[in-house]
């Protein structure tokens, strides 16, 4: 048997939505803006996303990813005749 209440609840959890919009902090005045917008309603200060392909990444990473393409020069060098 089941407990009505535990039924109840599960019933009337709603699903997740998916297509929900992301918001992001405005760097200016701190409100909350949506994820796509081009300047924030409350302050109208600009919002510049980074599109840096190292934006976000940690500098272990940044150095390795170098490394890794230090060593892919170096054997195409050493594998020509």
């Amino acid at each position: 048997m089941h407990d009505s209440d535990e039924y109840d609840d599960w019933i009337d959890d709603e699903p997740e939505d998916d297509d929900q919009d992301y918001t992001i902090t405005c760097p200016e005045c701190g409100a909350e803006v949506f994820e796509d917008a081009d300047v924030c309603p409350v302050c109208l200060h600009a919002i510049i996303r980074d599109t840096s392909p190292w934006a976000g990444k940690s500098l272990g990473w940044v150095v390795l990813g170098m490394l890794g393409i230090i060593a892919m020069i170096v054997a195409m060098v050493m594998l020509t005749p």
